[in-house]
């Protein structure tokens, strides 16, 4: 499988139109201008790829901006979900 955070720097990239490759790991998604409606979406982009769930329901905004605060956040996340689910 591709590196993780390739992928998720990928799927990044296409949701803003930015080259993955000028995107740091510690870039907060309200600097590439994802919203939490946004990162919902990134959410079920990664969902599809890796074949999981990554549980937000019920969480409000400031939440989820919080859990999902950068690229490296959700990463290290989707990470610790792949490792239970393996």
């Amino acid at each position: 499988m591709e590196n993780i955070e390739e992928k998720v720097l990928e799927l990044v990239g296409k949701q803003t139109g930015i080259d993955p490759k000028q995107i740091p790991l510690d870039r907060k998604f309200e600097d590439l201008n994802l919203d939490s409606v946004a990162i919902v979406e990134l959410v079920f982009s990664l969902e599809e790829t890796f074949d999981i769930s990554i549980p937000f329901e019920g969480l409000d905004e400031s939440e989820i901006k919080k859990r999902f605060y950068t690229v490296s956040t959700l990463t290290v996340h989707l990470k610790d979900l792949l490792q239970k689910n393996a």
